[in-house]
């Protein structure tokens, strides 16, 4: 039967730094290029080649109002927003990385021993008149088995999510917001 040294033995050796660090250097890369996709969406989509950002246009007929509040007519307005202000901006990230290492060492083990014996034995006997005779016979059995199952296991769980807009292009996109937002003076 295998004892605790061995099943200790089973565990030397293990190459920890690759069985725990290899996924975690893989969800590191991976965050890498995530941010890149992010970045380069942001050039390609929202900037043009001299930097500055991208426009889209919108124009549209807004009513005009005299000093009264009675309305007198409409006007062209034209308003320019960023393309990343109406487009969504991947932004995937890793959120959570288990790495959850489980490891038993998977060895089966064995024994099974029969232990059998039999004994006959006869005597007779004859004298005086008599005959006398006596047989007799004894068996035994037993049987002993014992077993042992370990096993090995490894497990790695990632999770990712969009997590939503980056703080500083939200900052902006408000800022855009609240100018775009503001009332214009009354026509006379």
């Amino acid at each position: 039967m295998a004892n605790a040294a061995s099943v200790v033995d089973q565990f030397k050796g293990l190459p920890m730094e690759t069985l725990i660090g290899a996924p975690l250097k893989a969800a590191c890369d991976s965050q890498v290029q995530l941010a890149q996709a992010t970045a380069d969406f942001i050039k390609q989509v929202g900037q043009l080649e001299d930097g500055k950002a991208r426009m889209s246009e919108f124009k549209y007929k807004r009513p005009t109002y005299d000093a009264n509040g009675i309305q007198s007519g409409s006007e062209e307005v034209s308003l320019e927003v960023p393309m990343l202000a109406v487009v969504k901006v991947p932004s995937l990230g890793i959120t959570s990385l288990d790495i959850t290492f489980d490891m038993e060492v998977k060895s089966s083990f064995a024994e099974k021993s029969n232990t059998q014996a039999s004994a006959t034995a006869n005597a007779s006997w004859s004298g005086w008149g008599a005959k006398v005779s006596i047989q007799g016979s004894v068996s035994t059995a037993r049987e002993n088995t014992r077993s042992s199952d370990n096993s090995a296991k490894y497990h790695v769980q990632l999770h990712a999510e969009d997590r939503g807009l980056p703080e500083g292009l939200a900052r902006v996109l408000d800022i855009l917001q609240a100018s775009i937002s503001t009332p214009l003076p009354v026509t006379p």
